[in-house]
């Protein structure tokens, strides 16, 4: 058993006490010295050494003689040459006794073995053992004044009890720090330097000739006699302990970053701080005629304690003499004392101002004055100015200290303002989207909601309310909710703002824009035709077209078209694609409607630049999420007076699918990406604040409308979920198992592209849940799937049902289909291969055709605009990532127009990663709740690889 011990002993060429580190053995019952506790010894015993032993050790080594000699002592020099010159000594050992005093303080508060003066290794160590303590010893002073000079005495007080220096063995281990060891117990003098106690060790008392005095306590004791306390006997004393005057200053907490304050207790001649501990002063004046007088300052607590009391009735928290209050606002002390200043000004308080690098801070009350708001086209002027004394400015110059939370602002005259707390969380929202012009703050119209809660400068009317009836020339009846809808949608139009309407699939959402644009189509006034299509039409009258521009998925421009057609025949529209769509490129502003698709508008960006719409409408507008991508790019890029979005999936895979389409109606409403990044999307999805997801709320809720079926639609017929369990073959299992064991053992490799790769191999494996033929056509192993779905199949088509059979892979679908065929069962199918002019055919004959029980969609190729409520089955033969796919797919089905109830059967493979997935959908359905109603993450799939390949 070993032991790693300290010992200090006393060094007569430096003139100190320096440590050495030895390892002691256990024998007997006694430890002894083994060896001194170098490298190579400590690896050679292997025992375990703790980090404060480690850096004990470290200090042990660079105070040992051969290194102090070679940093310290010239080469060809003597030690007592060098100590000859008072300075190089101080220096020195000053040096030394830095590094040792750090020894202690580690051996004290980790309770190592200290030992003194141990240098027989064959007498126990126990006998040299110093106990380590904490223990302070106060200094006491004692001067008598005799017929030919002074006595002077000395005394330690340890908790009350005097230790005469003369009557103990003492060392004095640490001059510098104080350090002295009394009968083996290791304790610090307080106030006074170690070697003040030396004239004492050996005698009671001190004599100092007269002819010495003046000499003696200039050089000795005068600094001590400004720590510690005396006693006088037969000399002048004056006794000072009445409070001249009270001054409150200021403290800068590192630790903690606040601002404190504490007390300057003045006694006429010496200065007490209501943070120190200490009681008394002494201080000497030597008189003309060599006679000393002593002054010795004593606090009166009681009057201290008064203003103590002062304070902490208005609020201030005594921290062992510094002063601050609750909050960790780095100024909130200043603000409190700013609150008060009256008041203790008035009961004899001095108060000093803060200062900050050399600048003052002003002591004054202020106020924010208010003028009224100005409304341009697109912009709120807001007027706020910052009144401090004499100082006046605008707040729009607090701006940038607001966005980067800095509290501190100098003026260009070089004053310091303090902004309170409260005007950051306050007045945050208009400093992150405000625009300073001159002295104006700025913010967008777009950014009205942010207003809401800032009454002193919010305008009168921020926006038009209107009512609203159907036009008769809208040949279809609302439901309350699209009623709402169109009055909503005509609001943001007369206030000149975009909108996203983002009503669940079925709800109408076409049938509700063409309501908006026939009740403004009916207000525009006759004007000459401006794009005359022959020579008739010069000079003729028209009513003025609505110049609406309709970008849509290519599947949906025929059923856009053919709805304009029904619900509003008087507008006149035109269909723009097909290879001869660029005759009417010239003539686009003559229509009223013009239906395109989103990749004509990229093939013809150029065309469309060139005019300026009424209104720019895109539907299933979440194809323009990717701001990278060139849709993104080119439908900014097109010219228009108003915007709307319509989307059931307003944000898919993440907040960046909002923020594009955000962008696109009310440009900059959530600022540059960059911005939104910031404050936004990393808050929100990595570190869950709640705050930026109000905030977020707060500016997108004005502009985003967004019902489900269950909140309007009281007559929708019930709906009827539940999930198919399909048990995989048995060599279906096998194959399963083996390409999840490839899949575990390629990640494990991949370091490039690791996402497709990833995405890649787990497509493998859905592909096998479903039927082993995904993956080889010529494969005669049984699915369990295939059996479950074609038993449904059959009990659908035997009760003359109507089913639609959605799939991610279209090869899926094809297996089915042929069991159709073999059994002679009519099908419709809608995959990306179909023509827009065949799957109109298709829909048709699902939705008319008795004998068509089955309609085979792909998922993309069905995503949206589709209407088949001929449909009570939906069958989904393979979960998705995504759970709002499947909510579209379902809504084909679950829609206005509906009669029976919808049924939704989800097929899974038991025991495979389709398991997994659903477990997935489930999280994302929770945090869909969040901004608006849906909010999926894609980088779920990756974050959870481990728990889908188990």
């Amino acid at each position: 058993m070993y032991l790693i011990f300290f010992d200090f002993s006393f060094n007569p060429d430096f003139q100190l006490f320096l440590p050495i580190a030895y390892i002691a053995e256990n024998r007997n019952t006694h430890w002894y010295m083994l060896r001194k506790a170098s490298e190579e010894v400590l690896r050679s015993i292997a025992i375990p050494l703790s980090e404060a032993q480690k850096e004990a050790l470290k200090l042990v080594n660079h105070l040992q003689i051969p290194i102090l000699i070679e940093k310290y002592i010239p080469k060809g020099s003597l030690i007592e040459d060098i100590y000859k010159n008072r300075d190089k000594k101080r220096y020195i050992q000053q040096q030394i006794e830095e590094k040792t005093a750090k020894l202690i303080e580690i051996i004290i508060e980790n309770d190592f073995y200290l030992s003194l003066n141990y240098v027989n290794r064959q007498e126990i160590l126990e006998k040299y053992h110093i106990k380590s303590t904490k223990k302070e010893l106060v200094p006491f002073l004692e001067f008598e004044k005799g017929t030919n000079g002074i006595h002077y005495r000395l005394s330690l007080y340890d908790q009350g009890q005097p230790i005469i220096p003369s009557e103990h063995k003492i060392e004095l281990l640490n001059n510098l720090r104080s350090w002295v060891v009394i009968d083996k117990n290791l304790m610090k003098l307080k106030d006074i330097n170690a070697l003040h106690i030396k004239p004492f060790l050996d005698k009671t008392e001190v004599f100092i000739p007269e002819k010495l005095i003046p000499e003696y306590f200039n050089k000795f004791l005068k600094e001590v006699l400004k720590k510690a306390e005396i006693s006088t006997i037969g000399f002048d004393m004056i006794q000072k302990s009445v409070i001249i005057s009270s001054k409150i200053k200021f403290l800068h907490d590192v630790f903690t970053n606040r601002y404190k304050i504490y007390i300057e207790f003045d006694y006429g001649g010496y200065i007490f701080y209501s943070n120190q501990s200490k009681k008394s002063h002494s201080s000497l004046e030597i008189l003309p005629n060599e006679q000393i007088r002593i002054y010795n300052y004593k606090r009166n607590h009681l009057e201290e304690l008064k203003n103590y009391h002062m304070l902490e009735e208005m609020g201030f928290i005594n921290e062992g003499g510094n002063f601050s209050v609750e909050d960790t606002y780095p100024f909130a002390t200043y603000f409190q004392l700013l609150l008060h200043k009256e008041e203790l000004l008035s009961k004899g308080f001095i108060i000093e101002s803060l200062e900050i690098g050399g600048k003052s801070i002003e002591m004054e009350p202020f106020e924010l004055l208010f003028e009224e708001t100005k409304m341009g086209n697109d912009w709120f002027d807001i007027n706020i100015w910052v009144q401090q004394g004499e100082n006046r400015f605008h707040f729009s110059s607090l701006v940038k200290n607001i966005k980067e939370s800095n509290p501190i602002y100098i003026s260009s005259e070089g004053n310091i303002f303090i902004i309170p707390k409260e005007w950051f969380s306050k007045y945050e929202k208009i400093a992150k989207f405000g625009k300073i012009e001159g002295e104006k703050l700025r913010l967008p119209k777009n950014n009205y909601a942010l207003l809401e809660d800032l009454p002193e400068v919010k305008p009168q009317h921020l926006s038009q309310k209107i009512d609203y009836s159907p036009s008769p020339n809208l040949k279809a009846t609302l439901r309350p909710y699209q009623r709402e809808g169109v009055k909503w949608l005509l609001e943001h139009y007369y206030n000149g703002m975009g909108a996203c309407l983002a009503d669940d699939m079925g709800l109408g959402k076409t049938l509700q824009t063409l309501a908006l644009l026939v009740d403004i189509h009916d207000k525009l006034p006759e004007k000459n035709i401006e794009y005359p299509e022959d020579l008739f039409q010069i000079g003729q009258k028209q009513k003025e077209a609505l110049k609406v521009l309709v970008i849509l998925p290519s599947s949906l421009v025929f059923n856009w078209y053919d709805e304009a057609k029904r619900f509003a025949p008087q507008l006149k529209c035109t269909q723009y694609v097909g290879n001869d769509r660029k005759v009417k490129a010239k003539r686009l502003l003559n229509y009223d409607i013009v239906f395109t698709s989103y990749p004509i508008v990229i093939r013809d960006a150029k065309i469309f630049e060139k005019y300026e719409f009424r209104y720019i409408i895109l539907d299933e507008s979440q194809r323009i999420k990717n701001k990278d991508s060139q849709i993104f790019k080119v439908i900014n890029s097109l010219q228009s007076s108003h915007r709307i979005s319509l989307s059931g999936t307003p944000i898919e895979n993440s907040l960046t699918d909002l923020w594009s389409q955000m962008q696109f109606i009310n440009p900059n409403i959530l600022g540059t990406f960059a911005q939104f990044n910031k404050y936004f999307k990393t808050e929100i999805e990595k570190k869950k604040n709640p705050v930026a997801l109000a905030e977020l709320k707060t500016i997108i809720s004005p502009f985003l409308l967004r019902r489900t079926k269950e909140q309007v639609l009281d007559d929708l017929p019930e709906m009827e979920e539940q999930i198919a369990y399909c048990e995989l073959s048995q060599a279906q299992r096998k194959w399963y198992e083996s390409e999840k064991s490839k899949v575990r053992n390629q990640l494990l490799l991949t370091e490039e592209n690791v996402q497709i790769s990833t995405l890649n191999m787990l497509t493998k494996l859905r592909q096998l849940s479903n039927h082993p033929k995904l993956l080889d056509k010529e494969s005669d192993i049984p699915s369990g799937k295939y059996e479950e779905v074609i038993s449904y199949l059959e009990q659908i088509s035997n009760s003359s049902q109507k089913a639609l059979i959605f799939s991610s892979f279209v090869s899926h679908l094809e297996i089915y289909q042929e069991w159709c065929q073999a059994h002679h069962m009519d099908y419709a199918t809608l995959t990306g291969s179909v023509s827009l002019e065949q799957r109109k055919l298709q829909v048709e004959a699902f939705q008319n055709d008795p004998k068509v029980s089955f309609f085979f969609i792909s998922l993309k190729a069905g995503e949206v605009g589709l209407n088949l409520t001929a449909a009570s089955y939906v069958l989904l033969l393979d979960p998705w990532w995504n759970p709002f796919s499947e909510r579209q797919a379902i809504a084909r089905a679950h829609r206005l127009g509906q009669q029976h109830k919808v049924n939704v059967i989800r097929f899974v493979a038991k025991d495979t990663l389709e398991e997994k997935i659903i477990r997935l959908q489930e999280n994302k359905k929770e945090l869909s709740g969040n901004i608006i109603e849906e909010h999926i993450l894609m980088d779920d799939v990756f974050n959870h690889l481990g728990e889908i390949l188990e």
